[in-house]
């Protein structure tokens, strides 16, 4: 008798700490709202305009570094980072993918703006970093070659 008592009530202090455990988690560790337009969108205009971006004015603040000619359109690798101050949102645009906006990043105060992530590329096409800090939009482009298409249409 005494060890089924016992056994029952591990198993209700587990089952009440792993509950109030999902209760306590703090409200940023909770996924953010995503940008469904921006993610649905079939050009870079339209894009930017989801974003709210308007015209971006060019900044060399953002690095952006990826192979000029890319082997594997399955698997282009790219490294951006911005050095404009209160970065606030990163987005990662390839203008001829059927749906451009690739990836979207917002960064807290104090986070370090920069990234390292792989990319499907349709074929050659030029890959926009748009760049949120303190209400501005900016953007920086490279070109990338696709030697071989793998990816489907």
């Amino acid at each position: 008798m005494q060890t089924r008592r016992r056994h029952f009530l591990k198993l209700v202090c587990a089952v009440l700490a792993s509950g109030c455990g999902a209760l306590l988690r703090p409200v940023s560790a909770l996924a953010a709202d995503w940008n469904k337009k921006g993610f649905e969108a079939r050009s870079l205009a339209d894009v930017l305009k989801s974003l709210n971006a308007g015209s971006p004015a060019g900044s060399k603040s953002i690095q952006l570094k990826m192979p000029e000619i890319a082997d594997d359109d399955t698997d282009v690798p790219i490294f951006v980072a911005s050095k404009i101050p209160n970065t606030q949102m990163i987005a990662v645009i390839v203008e001829n993918n059927i749906h451009p906006l690739a990836a979207s990043f917002l960064f807290s105060n104090g986070a370090d703006p920069a990234f390292s992530a792989h990319l499907k590329v349709r074929r050659t096409s030029r890959i926009a970093i748009a760049v949120q800090a303190d209400g501005k939009y900016f953007l920086a482009s490279k070109e990338v070659k696709v030697a071989a298409a793998n990816c489907a249409p």
